[in-house]
């Protein structure tokens, strides 16, 4: 058998037929523009630094799937953290009104000047999903191409696509709007029959298959998804195509710098007050976690109490209503009772800020709807301790309530 037999893929499935739904492309789309951003796609101008779309594209390679939630709406955000923006922008689009993914907490505001942006970003919203919704109602075929095809298509340098003409293929003519990978939309110019692949590369070679030197190896190339009896009992279609100005991602590029690192932190539900780090986003889940398991004493042979257990101790006596819960037993009650309190702030939690405090530099905070919370450092490397409500005359009172 040969080696191409054995690496056939799966024939490219018929086109999916309108509608299509902003809200089952959102995530491919969103990915696309920040991506199209670090390659410095001219069409695509966000405002954020790269490091910082680099951030929300990266992957939490430490954090197993099952600790993942799809549908989460409280919590630290699970990386990669493009996909809980995606779905913070289908409520708002949906809606058409700026929704940040925010919580009360007790006795904490957001600055006001805040508020004021949120007006702002309500007309954005209004106007750049607007744009989306009206390019997807436009959509009458959904195709998808494998790389490096899809970015010849992106760019302009791949103008035709070659499929059999089975099913609803036949039915793309002239004219009609076709979405690639849920995020490219092209209007097709023309379709021309050909018997065979062959046929067709023999004119459409440079169209189809850019960089292929010969029509023998486009062939090897279709020859991976369709048998030659399905392709001479069909016959084949060059579906020529061009690109519009008008592009979901652009229009999705402008809704994010739009919004800017204030709006999109605050969709992921980062808050903003004085001293906030504009720019900073949620560490990976994965540091929080290992980070507060670390050894508060690892030199002392026989110490197995972790840095969380022992900023436990300072605050079980300060809670009246006992909320941290009882603090007895050996290191390993005490340590698991400490590892609880900590998962159910990263899940449970309503606010997250980064901001500058005197006596540990930067900070990365959580807090739940009552008020308590933990701290980390920055980037979620060192586990600093929890949190009481805050009081204004708390520090006073050693934090007891």
């Amino acid at each position: 058998m040969s080696s191409t037999v054995l690496e056939r893929k799966p024939a490219p499935p018929s086109p999916r037929a309108a509608p299509v739904f902003l809200t089952d492309c959102l995530e491919e789309l969103l990915r696309l523009t920040l991506s199209a951003f670090l390659l410095e796609d001219s069409d695509v101008s966000l405002g954020f630094s790269r490091q910082y779309c680099d951030n929300l594209l990266r992957d939490d390679s430490f954090l197993s799937p099952s600790h993942i939630s799809s549908t989460a709406v409280k919590g630290v955000p699970a990386y990669p953290l493009y996909k809980h923006l995606a779905r913070a922008l289908e409520g708002c689009i949906s809606t058409g009104k700026f929704l940040s993914g925010l919580g009360s907490v007790k006795g904490l505001r957001e600055d006001e000047f805040f508020m004021l942006k949120q007006r702002e970003w309500d007309r954005l919203i209004m106007e750049k999903g607007a744009e989306l919704i009206n390019m997807m109602e436009s959509v009458e075929f959904e195709l998808h191409v494998q790389e490096p095809f899809f970015s010849q298509l992106r760019v302009g340098m791949k103008t035709a696509e070659g499929r059999c003409a089975t099913e609803d293929y036949n039915r793309i003519s002239a004219g009609s709007f076709l979405l690639f990978n849920r995020s490219l939309l092209l209007q097709v110019q023309d379709v021309r029959y050909y018997r065979s692949f062959s046929e067709m590369l023999e004119v459409e070679l440079a169209n189809a298959l850019p960089g292929i030197p010969t029509v023998e190896e486009g062939v090897q190339i279709y020859r991976k998804f369709y048998t030659e009896e399905k392709e001479k009992s069909n016959g084949v279609l060059a579906i020529h195509v061009l690109k519009p100005a008008s592009q979901p991602y652009i229009s999705l590029g402008n809704l994010l710098s739009g919004l800017g690192c204030e709006g999109v932190g605050s969709l992921l539900g980062m808050m903003h007050t004085a001293g906030t780090v504009l720019d900073a986003l949620p560490p990976p889940r994965s540091y929080l976690l290992s980070s507060f398991m670390k050894l508060h004493r690892p030199n002392v042979e026989g110490s197995t109490l972790t840095d969380a257990a022992r900023s436990l101790a300072k605050h079980v006596h300060r809670s009246s209503e006992e909320w941290w819960g009882s603090f007895r037993g050996g290191d390993s009650e005490k340590n698991r009772l400490a590892s609880e309190i900590v998962n159910h702030l990263l899940n449970e939690c309503c606010w997250m800020n980064v901001y500058d405090i005197q006596t540990h530099n930067r900070v990365f905070e959580i807090r739940i709807h009552e008020g308590y919370g933990a701290r980390w450092s920055h980037d979620g490397s060192k586990f600093i301790g929890f949190l009481e409500p805050y009081t204004e005359e708390g520090h006073s009172k050693g934090w007891k309530h």
